[in-house]
């Protein structure tokens, strides 16, 4: 674990990890691999968000009305009410720009910013790499044409998120917006890939 530039400790394996690093990983065993991925800086479940909305109002009572309040609290609720995964927990590693999503206690999903300097796919940098090259190859070791809507690019065989690398006409996303999200399984929240256009790159 020492050895933080070794390049396959960074390496994007889709559906399966990190590196050495698998998906399914108990948050205790990660811990393991601390030296590579960058202290842990934060920690919080969505679903204590409400906790931390009201600590808001407190403060801001003066400009947020209770009606305003209450639809806001409803729509959490409702929002969580639809959300069929067990328990989660998000993981912020701000130094490397890694964030590891858990469900009941296992490594579910790794989510990386441009901090994520080593961040390869099959010796492809992720972030260095101008994106229209880096999409061309990455559906052609996978098989795969993404699909894609505004910012978001997406290999749903793989379940891999790009989000501000390419649009639909080819032009390039903002690149500090740019992020990579990788899972072992299919996105359950966020928006309809039934409402995603084919991008035909291979």
């Amino acid at each position: 674990m020492k050895d933080k530039s070794c390049s396959s400790h960074w390496e994007v394996l889709p559906c399966v990890g990190l590196g050495k690093l698998t998906f399914l990983t108990s948050r205790l065993q990660v811990t393991a691999f601390d030296d590579i991925l960058g202290k842990i800086t934060s920690e919080h479940n969505p679903a204590d968000l409400k906790n931390h909305v009201w600590d808001t109002y407190e403060l801001l009572k003066d400009f947020i009305t209770e009606a305003e309040m209450k639809e806001i609290m409803e729509a959490i609720e409702a929002a969580n009410a639809d959300d069929p995964r067990g328990v989660i927990l998000i993981q912020h590693r701000m130094a490397t720009g890694l964030t590891l999503e858990y469900e009941d206690d296992q490594l579910t999903e790794i989510c990386a910013d441009d901090r994520a300097k080593q961040l390869h796919f099959n010796q492809i940098p992720i972030f260095s790499t101008s994106p229209l090259s880096l999409v061309k190859k990455m559906a052609a070791e996978l098989k795969e044409n993404p699909i894609v809507k505004d910012d978001e690019l997406v290999f749903p065989k793989n379940n891999i998120f790009l989000f501000s690398f390419l649009r639909k006409d080819m032009t390039e996303g903002n690149p500090k917006n740019r992020t990579m999200m990788w899972r072992v399984k299919p996105r359950i929240l966020g928006t309809d890939l039934s409402d995603y256009s084919p991008f035909k790159i291979i």
